[in-house]
């Protein structure tokens, strides 16, 4: 901007001295011009008063009297009679032309005075000519004062000469002051273009210091308050962006908004987990090029229909189903046309799963409980009907009733140890050691063993106590030797104890029947059985796996299951020591 002000300051300053030098030259040289012409004429009119005074009594004393006044008064006098011809001439001594026609002598000789500037070719230069008509008793005619306009000429030489040189110094000059003023000028207007960019590049604590009074200072104080302002509200915005970022960051459910044409505006990381398509996401996109839905297409067809919030529900197919709910929610102000939908996808699948298992769960149990109640009410039936009356049938029944009895205390036992492993009620953790663990629960189940049937344990003597409830501990070892001893009926049970990368490992194998590859996902389920029958003759209640699973996950370990069939299984848990200090 300094720049083009500056050019066209020094435009304006040589168009205004170039205008003045030209005026001032014109004038000034017309005015030498006219000056002179005066002076010539005053000058010949003197030359003709003094030769009226003169008397002349021969052709000699006219050319004395032009060579004398001509030399006195430096110029060249000519002397013509009313016909034109050059009676007499200072600077030429030969027979000259006739004057008659010549401009100044046709007017002199009417009676005029004039001066009259010609190129002369007698001598071949420009000439003043002053011509005054002259009337004696013996002359009749014109009296001409020729001067040169060269003096002239070397005046106005001189006089430009000196302009020129006034032109160029105040040239000069000008180009400083206006380099100096448009310095001063535009120093506030450069600071605050200098300030506008570095906004534009984020930096927003610039400030602008002048004292200038001008408008360029009030535009650099009001640029400092819109600064101050801009910095407010950037650093405001800012803040909320990034509470809002990190709202919709740790949200679990997907968050999309999308503009009327169904383009997206924003979205979370949660929604790109729960799309699962492997496509990139980006701000702009048509939001059926990247989330193919029903329950999502007709959630946003319906908001934009009824103005309305709506939910619905659907699933996603991929590796493996997943269910969503979607709510949708018109995008806009209170009172002002909505441009736009918000939508929030929730992923149900576990609340799904756990609809699902409570389902199960209470078919399973009222199965369960059902089963050995209608045995015992059918046997109570019989013994009332006259079965009582024959001692062996009665006491054979009463065992079968006990038997039925002691399986619904073990099913409601397991279903409320169940229930208290999985509310994570573990108050009591202590050092155990896990040696005498597996050794008093093979002592307690030692008596059910098979003849044909071992187990094997080797004591680990440098074993580090585990943190743990000493009872959760048996309850898993019981479960985990129960089920390998229902489905072994000859061979050995192995249980290995054993410290790995900071873990307590424990495993226990068999040599048994098996589990198929189908079943082996199941098997942690609850009232699952590989063999309903075999589990059913042997009193399983269809718990004992899945409580093993959850006192496995309250002391944040894994479990793993390897099994062929006809081979024998083996389960293989690890269990953090670190975890197991904690309550």
């Amino acid at each position: 901007m300094q720049k083009k002000l500056y050019i066209s300051y020094l435009a304006t300053i040589i168009l205004a001295l170039g205008i003045a030098g030209i005026l001032f030259w014109n004038e000034t040289s017309d005015y030498l011009y006219k000056q002179s012409e005066d002076r010539y004429l005053a000058q010949a009119q003197m030359v003709a008063d003094v030769f009226t005074m003169t008397g002349f009594s021969s052709a000699q004393d006219y050319e004395s009297f032009v060579d004398k006044y001509g030399n006195k008064y430096n110029c060249r006098i000519t002397i013509i009679d009313k016909d034109g011809n050059v009676i007499a001439d200072s600077k030429t001594d030969g027979q000259m032309e006739n004057h008659k026609s010549r401009e100044e002598v046709k007017l002199a000789l009417k009676g005029e005075s004039v001066s009259v500037t010609r190129y002369s070719k007698t001598m071949k230069q420009e000439y003043s000519y002053s011509a005054v008509p002259v009337k004696t008793a013996d002359f009749d005619g014109v009296i001409r004062i020729s001067l040169p306009f060269s003096t002239i000429k070397d005046l106005t030489d001189k006089l430009g000469g000196s302009l020129e040189l006034t032109v160029f110094l105040c040239l000069v000059l000008a180009m400083a002051a206006a380099a100096i003023f448009t310095g001063l000028f535009t120093k506030p207007i450069n600071e605050v273009a200098r300030a506008a960019e570095r906004i534009s590049d984020g930096d927003y604590n610039i400030k602008i210091y002048t004292r200038d009074k001008s408008v360029v200072g009030k535009l650099a104080r009001s640029f400092n308050i819109m600064a101050g302002n801009l910095k407010n509200t950037i650093t405001s915005l800012t803040q909320r962006n990034a509470e809002l970022e990190a709202m919709l960051s740790s949200m679990e459910a997907g968050v999309v908004a999308i503009d009327d044409s169904s383009d997206v505006l924003f979205f979370n990381k949660s929604f790109e987990k729960i799309n699962n398509t492997g496509k990139t996401i980006a701000v702009g996109q048509s939001l059926y090029s990247i989330f193919r839905n029903a329950a999502v297409f007709d959630a946003v067809d319906e908001v934009k229909e009824t103005k309305t919030s709506v939910m619905k529900e659907g699933s996603i197919s991929g590796l493996s189903m997943s269910f969503i709910r979607v709510t949708g929610t018109p995008l806009g102000l209170e009172g002002e046309k909505s441009f736009g939908v918000l939508l929030i996808i929730e992923d149900i699948t576990q609340l799904k799963k756990l609809e699902n298992m409570r389902r199960d769960f209470v078919s399973n149990v009222t199965h369960e409980l059902k089963t050995p109640l209608t045995s015992i009410r059918g046997f109570i039936d019989t013994l009332k009907n006259g079965a009582i009356k024959e001692e062996a049938v009665a006491n054979r029944f009463l065992d079968i009733i006990d038997i039925e009895a002691e399986r619904l205390f073990t099913l409601i036992q397991d279903i409320l140890l169940l229930q208290e492993i999985e509310s994570k009620r573990d108050f009591e953790r202590i050092p155990c050691d896990i040696n005498d663990c597996v050794k008093s629960v093979i002592e307690l189940l030692q008596p059910k063993g098979k003849d044909d049937l071992e187990i094997i344990f080797e004591p680990q003597p440098y074993l580090r106590p585990f943190y743990c409830n000493p009872d959760r501990m048996k309850q898993l070892f019981i479960n985990l030797l129960d089920n390998a001893m229902k489905y072994t009926e000859e061979g050995t049970i192995t249980v290995t104890l054993k410290e790995e990368e900071d873990n307590l490992v424990l495993g226990v194998k068999d040599t048994g029947i098996g589990i198929d590859k189908e079943s082996l996902p199941r098997i942690f389920e609850r009232f699952y059985r590989v063999d309903r029958g075999r589990s059913r003759k042997q009193g399983g209640t269809g718990l004992g796996l899945s409580i093993v699973k959850h006192i496995v996950e309250l002391y944040s370990g894994n479990i793993q299951v390897n099994s062929t069939l006809g081979e024998g299984t083996e389960f293989i848990i690890a269990l953090p020591y670190d975890t197991g200090k904690k309550k």
